[in-house]
């Protein structure tokens, strides 16, 4: 995974409650890491207005490479690599620096879907939207 592709990142500070038995982050909690990241990439690289438009996490694939410790300081990269009609593809890495070396604890993709919550279907993503995120990423 190239992280020079990546535009965005944020760093996510891991909690005592977000352990398992075996001392490490339990895996239902990367789901909340990606949201966490995914949330603030859209403010960021587009200004989503949450007030004016919906989505709905469609799928979500994560593929486990190393587990996160307590004492790791996480950073979320998240990238734009598909714009459908209704909806788009996030890919995220999962990163730590450990050993003074950088490791790859977990890759990601989610598909979002533009959703009106009052009728309760599913809306093609606007132009304005569709061209910030081609804007923000540059060629996908």
């Amino acid at each position: 995974m190239q992280l020079n592709r990546f535009k965005y990142s944020k760093a996510i500070e891991i909690r005592w409650r977000d352990l398992d038995a075996m001392n490490h982050v339990n895996n239902s909690v990367y789901l909340t890491y990606l949201e966490h990241a995914r949330s603030h990439y859209l403010h960021y690289a587009i200004g989503w207005d949450w007030n004016s438009e919906g989505l709905i996490l469609a799928s979500a694939q994560i593929d486990f490479k190393v587990a996160l410790l307590l004492t790791d300081a996480p950073l979320v990269h998240v990238r734009c690599s598909h714009i459908g009609n209704k909806s788009f593809t996030l890919d995220c890495v999962i990163t730590a620096i450990r050993s003074e070396q950088t490791i790859v604890a977990a890759t990601a993709k989610t598909v979002l879907v533009v959703y009106d919550y009052a009728t309760e279907t599913t809306r093609p993503l606007s132009d304005e939207k569709r061209q910030r995120l081609l804007d923000f990423e540059g060629a996908l």
